[in-house]
């Protein structure tokens, strides 16, 4: 519901109320009233009653008097004449209005019942009428099956008593009825009294024909005071009057009953008329109730409006209200508050937007705006260009974040003429970035050039000089990406290929990326792999050259990618080495590696494995006992495994690497090192390295047969390693000359395609099955 809808509704339920509260109070107190003023009026008429009753009682009671004044039948009484007294009383009777004439004697006896009712002899029922008579005509109102009477008894003298005349008068509906004419009785009168069973019977009734004397005698007994009483759905006021009666006739009461709904009767055409007053007063208030509403909800509705306008970010200022009330105020206050939140947005929006260091838009609204850019034109060309300052880390560490930040703001000024139209913005803290939509690779370029030359000129500022040795890193879309966070990266790593070369522009090659997804993804499937037994160990012979017999051989890892199949091992290895998984590959090698070497010396097959060992791995403390104990699991001896190493293992941590090595070398772990020739400093250390064998580079085996320089240089190893008493492996054979100059040095082993390629653990079984290695024709001697 809304609130005009509600403000009305409020207005009408509040009239509403109030008219109905009022009609009840109204009715309320007008019944209160007319009940009160309806008992009093009962209690005079009960009494007024009372009285017309007994006067009538009376008159009947002198009407028989005067009968039994009539010497006729006071003589026909004396000599008990019943012909005579039948017919005199019957005469007499209808005059009074009696249907019962008797002749009751000194004895209290019925002599002559004109009903025949009573036999001769009988006992009058009512002796205590016979015995007042003697003072004044009895009469009382008694019962006599189901009906009352005015029962009067009057003495006879002649001159003596001789006896006495009563008269049974019917009290019925007529005769209430006529006291009713006779006087203002309520309409309501009954007659009543209890039967033999004690049930309460009304004898007679008047004009009202509602029954009130039975639900008056169910409440307990007739009350004598006015009470309100509902019969039949309808309230009378009622009260109840005891008759003057006989000793032993039940008692008849007469119970007088004022209608309240009667009463209220005349009052119904006011009650029809407020009613329809406040029908009208409802409908014009109604009316009234909703253009009010309309009235206090409509500048609200308006003012709700303008709040959801402003919260879908329309500021535009609402038109100016025109009341003055508190409305208006109200108002006037949310289109100040409109212009408030808009200047507000905006600075924040320009803050969430751009770097305050040089005022140009940051990277979050950069990818943005290079993403709509982007999908702006059809073809989707464009480039970007990442400048990098190569001497910034190195000020900011010397002179702080004061000087970078103005040489930062210096450099984002001097970009904006070679941009020309471009996209000038701050990538991160040491980077800017250009975006050129629509530009191709020659455009990049140019444009590449123009920026280094802008900056080609120092920073200078008091007795500072700053060179900038910017770098540009240039992606071009679609070529390298299509959408705004893929060319910022790739951009970024052109630049800092660019930073590490002579040349200070570089355009995006992906094959020289380290950072490509699918090798996220491939070090992924990696641990994979180790896990499920997805990668597997070759083994490459290595040829004695003294006996001509393979003794030895080296475990080299291979991966068949279950989807890119087999994976290199050389792209796999250096990101194993780069993500710090290294120490996985190289404890499963070895693992796998000494249980084969378990297996073969079970099968009689004396057998040296070597085992490459990284840089990382030097880096672990416990490599010489996780060795010791495979060793033991496996039941090889130590000098049946060789570790390789390479030179650059070593110079990284050199005094770390050395005792690592040494308790292998205490163990009685043979060490080679792996790639001799090729690394850095590595006579320096060679005195102090615990090693055992030197494997000769295979740069220097390749073109051993026809150059004389590399054979100078494996002859000088080979002799250098003899006098160092180290064995020394050549890698890398490949012809048979190589093979036969390397036999004639006097190197220990070969290594090579010559001799076989690194293979499956069941097929260098069979290998090791033959006694001597085949020697080709041209080496026999």
């Amino acid at each position: 519901m809304g609130f005009r809808f509600r403000l009305a509704s409020f207005f009408v339920v509040a009239l509403i109320l109030v008219q109905g509260l009022t009609g009840v109070l109204v009715y309320q107190v007008t019944r209160h009233e007319l009940i009160g003023e309806g008992q009093r009026q009962l209690q005079e008429s009960a009494q007024s009653f009372a009285h017309q009753f007994q006067d009538m009682s009376d008159r009947a009671a002198a009407s028989v008097q005067v009968l039994a004044l009539d010497f006729a039948l006071r003589s026909a009484v004396a000599q008990r004449d019943e012909a005579t007294l039948t017919s005199a009383l019957r005469n007499h009777g209808r005059r009074v209005g009696a249907t019962q004439m008797l002749v009751i004697g000194v004895d209290g006896r019925v002599e002559v019942d004109t009903a025949g009712q009573l036999a001769a002899g009988t006992p009058f029922p009512h002796a205590d009428l016979v015995e007042r008579a003697l003072q004044a005509p009895a009469a009382a109102t008694v019962t006599w099956k189901q009906r009352a009477y005015w029962m009067v008894v009057v003495p006879v003298f002649a001159p003596d008593l001789v006896g006495y005349i009563g008269a049974a008068i019917p009290v019925d509906d007529r005769v209430l009825a006529r006291l009713q004419q006779q006087s203002a009785l309520p309409d309501s009168i009954e007659l009543a009294a209890a039967d033999a069973s004690g049930r309460l019977v009304v004898l007679a009734r008047g004009r009202d024909p509602s029954q009130l004397a039975v639900p008056l005698a169910a409440r307990g007994s007739l009350p004598t005071a006015p009470v309100v009483v509902d019969v039949g759905g309808r309230e009378f006021v009622s009260q109840a009057v005891w008759l003057r009666g006989a000793r032993h006739s039940p008692r008849v009461a007469a119970v007088l009953g004022f209608s309240v709904d009667e009463a209220l009767r005349p009052y119904r055409p006011v009650a029809a008329a407020w009613a329809g007053l406040l029908a009208f007063g409802l409908t014009v208030g109604l009316v009234c109730a909703w253009l009010i509403a309309r009235s206090v909800s409509r500048p609200i509705e308006e003012l709700a409006a303008l709040a959801r306008r402003i919260a879908s970010g329309d500021y535009s200022p609402p038109e100016a209200p025109a009341r003055t009330d508190e409305l208006g105020q109200l108002a006037n206050a949310f289109g100040n508050m409109a212009h408030a939140i808009r200047e507000r947005e905006a600075r924040i929006l320009h803050q969430a937007g751009h770097d305050h260091v040089t005022g140009l838009p940051n990277r979050a609204y950069t990818e943005t705006a290079i993403q709509h850019a982007l999908a702006a034109r059809p073809d989707g060309t464009a480039a970007l260009l990442m400048l990098g300052l190569g001497r910034l880390p190195e000020i900011i560490k010397t002179l702080g974040h004061v000087v970078s930040d103005r040489l930062m703001h210096e450099a984002g000024v001097r970009l904006q003429q070679p941009a020309d139209s471009g996209l000038v913005a701050r990538a991160t803290d040491t980077q800017l970035s250009i975006f050129l939509p629509g530009a191709g690779r020659g455009e990049a370029i140019e444009v590449a050039h123009r920026i280094v030359e802008a900056l080609g000129e120092p920073y200078r500022e008091a007795d500072l000089t700053l060179d900038f040795a910017p770098a540009v890193g240039i992606a071009l879309a679609p070529q390298h990406g299509t959408d705004a966070s893929g060319l910022l990266r790739r951009a970024e790593v052109a630049m800092l290929g660019a930073l590490h070369s002579d040349d200070p522009t570089a355009l995006y090659d992906p094959s020289t990326d380290p950072h490509r997804p699918e090798r996220l993804s491939l070090m992924a499937d990696l641990r994979h792999a180790l896990e499920n037994e997805g990668i597997s160990l070759h083994y490459q012979p290595k040829l004695n050259l003294r006996e001509g017999r393979i003794d030895s051989a080296e475990g080299l890892i291979r991966w068949r990618h279950p989807i890119v199949g087999p994976v290199a091992p050389d792209a796999f290895i250096a990101l194993a080495e780069e993500t710090g998984n290294i120490r996985r590959v190289t404890r499963w090698a070895l693992g796998a590696g000494i249980a084969q070497a378990g297996r073969w010396k079970a099968e009689g097959h004396a057998v040296r494995l070597s085992i490459n060992v990284s840089a990382r791995d030097l880096d672990s403390p416990d490599l010489p006992a996780r060795i010791n104990e495979l060793l033991r699991v496996h039941a090889v001896a130590p000098a049946q495994i060789v570790l390789e190493i390479t030179e650059s293992a070593i110079m990284g941590k050199p005094e770390a690497a050395i005792a690592v090595l040494r308790r292998l070398a205490d163990d009685g772990i043979d060490l080679a090192i792996d790639d001799f020739g090729v690394g850095q400093s590595s006579f320096a250390y060679l005195r102090r390295l615990p090693v055992r064998e030197l494997k000769i580079d295979k740069t220097f085996i390749t073109h051993l047969a026809h150059s004389r320089e590399d054979r100078i240089i494996v002859s000088s190893i080979v002799e250098l390693g003899h006098h160092l008493g180290y064995r020394v492996t050549a890698e890398g054979v490949d012809d048979a000359a190589a093979l036969d100059y390397l036999r004639e040095i006097g190197c220990d082993h070969a290594q090579g395609y010559l001799i076989a390629p690194p293979l499956a653990v069941d097929d260098f079984g069979r290998l090791l099955n033959t006694a001597r290695w085949p020697l080709p024709a041209a080496t026999e001697t």
